[in-house]
């Protein structure tokens, strides 16, 4: 019991060690860190050396492409630039297990007693130190672990039972309890990392150690599936990526390992016996070429990749249509023809809004679900042309193109506003309808007509000419007093009318009376009103 207890305190050790590293090494690589590797990734050699940094600092290469999805989701990274990074976090992860080849047990005693005595007498008091002194502490509690389970795990080897058991355990079970260990741990350097420990406690043969590294980066593969399986479209391109490059670098090393089992021909292991003689080395130094094998695919071309994964994770409607259909890099260079782009995605922005309240008209109840997709994907649009926007204003001109620039960003900012005043209109008269379904047929009188003022908008923006800015703006002029007499008609003919009720009334017909006005003023930002007309 003395010994099982001692294990279990290892493993426990070690875990909160591993847990308390990758929290506080990923604390540190926070917004700065990102800003950094968005200006960091130029070029492929650039994008790898960042993937081997944030490897190195997170030691989960899991962990770095779940980042570096955000950081390409949110357009601060190209997924070209992307796959490299993802690729060579892997061989990044295989400095711990190296480290763990090394015996630092005096090094360790002194770095758990140098963060204590830091934290005991809170030289740390601004708090600047604290990830740094976590992932320390966590460093310290992991090798502390390590060494508890071997000390403990030596006179287990010389049980005939258990050496008994090894023997039985053949090579499968190690490969598929190592996979199957890392899917629950999310990491394949810890598990590595415990394989490598009983190997060196005489618990696992050499190629039982070897095949639990290659079963680990497997697991690896597997888990990064598994936590983006919430994810569509393009979101779940580089997880696939990262699951794909492990899983051939296993199947190399698995057909090198047969082939060098069964023939006795010299390939991986017995490279690795020529780098380094100790059992343990050679261990660390197999998960390092795994690592580096999974990673040479990040420096393949990134067009085919890029197909292939849009094969297997096509993009969702709601990401095409938060897609710029028009704008692109190379445009910029020529800012007339950078404008005429902005405006035709403009063009694609005023459109879609009618969209937004056509299902009131009818059958409010229904419109939640397609109704959230256009708001979300007008608002991603909206911001890429943004940022475009300001890249041309950015770069200058003459007069005219940054007046016509300022103009299109203000015209911009009103379909934002619009946008976001329907999405608010839409949701008060669902609320309205569903607390006075007596109010349901003259609230959607209000829906057809916004319907109405908004094919006419769209229309403007695909080109109407001055007679269709006449008559929009007349639809369009001032009716407050107007929807005042409407809001005391409705309060007349439902006296009984609840509190609740009163107030959704006129905050609806509040919002309606909002529209109206910014789709005045977009159809005045698009032709602006003659002067004196």
């Amino acid at each position: 019991m003395e010994v099982i207890g001692a294990l279990l305190g290892g493993i426990g050790l070690f875990l909160l060690g591993i847990k308390g590293l990758s929290a506080n090494l990923q604390a540190l690589a926070g917004p700065r860190m990102r800003s950094v590797v968005a200006r960091a990734t130029r070029g492929k050699l650039a994008s790898a050396a960042t993937g081997l940094l944030l490897g190195g600092l997170t030691q989960s290469s899991n962990a770095v492409t779940f980042i570096v999805t955000a950081m390409v989701q949110a357009r601060v990274l190209s997924l070209h630039r992307a796959l490299p990074i993802v690729a060579f976090a892997n061989p990044g992860t295989a400095g711990l297990v190296l480290l763990a080849t090394v015996d630092i047990r005096l090094a360790v005693l002194w770095l758990v007693g140098l963060v204590g005595l830091t934290s005991a007498l809170d030289l740390d008091r601004d708090g600047r130190l604290k990830p740094a002194l976590g992932a320390l502490l966590g460093l310290g509690l992991m090798f502390l672990g390590l060494d508890l389970m071997k000390t403990t795990a030596l006179p287990l080897r010389d049980l005939a039972a258990l050496g008994q058991l090894t023997g039985l355990a053949g090579l499968a079970l190690p490969f598929l309890a190592a996979a199957g260990v890392t899917l629950l741990t999310q990491s394949s350097s810890t598990v590595a990392i415990l394989a490598l420990t009983l190997h060196g406690s005489g618990l696992m043969t050499l190629e039982q150690t070897a095949l639990a590294v290659y079963g680990a980066s497997l697991g690896s593969g597997g888990a990064v599936l598994m936590l983006s399986a919430s994810l569509t479209g393009s979101a779940r391109r580089l997880a696939l990526f990262q699951a794909l490059v492990k899983a051939a670098g296993v199947l190399l090393f698995l057909l090198l390992f047969v082939v060098e089992h069964l023939a006795g021909a010299g390939l991986v292991l017995s490279l690795t016996e020529m780098l380094a003689a100790d059992a343990q080395h050679r261990i660390g130094l197999l998960f390092l070429l795994l690592q580096l094998a999974t990673a040479l695919p990040g420096l393949a071309p990134a067009a085919p990749l890029e197909r292939l994964l849009a094969q297997l994770s096509p993009d969702s409607p709601a990401e095409t249509a938060a897609r710029p259909q028009y704008l692109y890099e190379r445009a910029l260079d020529h800012p007339p023809t950078a404008l005429d782009l902005v405006a035709l995605e403009q063009q694609r922005l005023a459109e879609r809004l009618p969209a937004l309240v056509d299902a009131l008209r009818a059958e409010p109840e229904l419109a939640g679900s397609r109704r959230k997709e256009l708001l979300e994907a007008g608002a991603a649009l909206e911001a890429a042309v943004q940022s475009f926007l300001a890249e041309v204003l950015a770069r200058g001109g003459d007069r005219a193109q940054l007046d016509r620039a300022v103009a299109l960003e203000a015209a911009n900012g009103g379909l934002a506003a619009l946008r976001e005043t329907l999405g608010e209109f839409a949701t008060s008269l669902e609320a309205c309808i569903a607390d006075a379904p007596a109010l349901r047929a003259p609230l959607q009188a209000l829906a057809e007509a916004l319907h109405l003022l908004l094919g006419q908008l769209a229309e403007l923006a695909a080109g109407g000419d001055a007679e269709d800015a006449t008559m929009l703006r007349r639809l369009t002029d001032d009716r407050g007093e107007m929807m005042n007499r409407l809001r005391r008609r409705l309060a007349q003919q439902e006296p009984d009318l609840p509190m609740a009720a009163r107030s959704l009334l006129f905050a609806t017909t509040a919002q309606f009376e909002r529209a109206v006005w910014l789709v005045r003023r977009q159809a005045l930002l698009l032709r602006p009103e003659p002067a004196g007309g």
